[in-house]
């Protein structure tokens, strides 16, 4: 099995988590993401090597607990986390994708209001040959802009993001934090 995720057993390996472990149910971990898109990126990892999930071998019992961890850390994140202005998110993204490493996992991306100028011209940029100018100015007046684009940007811009402006030290200090102000919840 090459999985980044798992052991040679076919399960996560938390010591691969070191670092970022936040903390595990019956059959999921919660670990802060290796590259962060923003403060916050939490993943949940299904501890049994499931490929996707639309696995047929998945249980009733994995994909429940998978599906409440999903909403457990949303809430705690919505809860507890600020970015760096001191802001709480107004959204909780959710991506299920399974490409880049090949184990059912979640992304949980917070997304923090209000939207900035560059979110905002990126925002034009995606979507002026398929909407109306005036339906882009009302989306960006109410902050209403949707979320792949967003999650695209961040997956592009990541190394931008002010988490990577830090030196490993920092980046470590600041992990810890995150984990601790989570595991208070």
């Amino acid at each position: 099995m090459n999985c980044k995720f798992c052991g040679k057993n076919g399960y996560v390996d938390k010591r691969k988590f070191k670092y970022r472990f936040i903390r595990e149910s019956d059959y999921c971990i919660a670990v802060l993401a290796r590259e962060p898109y923003n403060r916050g990126h939490t993943l949940v990892i299904l501890k049994k090597h499931r490929c996707d999930i639309a696995d047929k071998n998945l249980s009733l019992l994995e994909r429940k607990d998978f599906i409440e961890n999903i909403y457990y850390y949303s809430k705690l994140l919505k809860r507890k986390i600020k970015n760096e202005k001191g802001r709480k998110p107004g959204r909780i993204y959710v991506a299920i994708l399974c490409d880049g490493v090949k184990h059912l996992h979640a992304h949980l991306i917070p997304r923090y209001h209000p939207f900035n100028e560059k979110e905002k011209n990126s925002y034009r940029e995606f979507f002026i040959n398929r909407d109306k100018y005036e339906d882009i100015k009302k989306a960006i007046k109410k902050q209403d802009m949707g979320g792949f684009w967003y999650m695209f940007l961040r997956e592009k811009d990541y190394k931008k993001s002010y988490f990577w402006k830090k030196n490993k030290r920092q980046r470590n200090k600041e992990r810890k934090k995150i984990i601790k102000l989570l595991n208070s919840g």
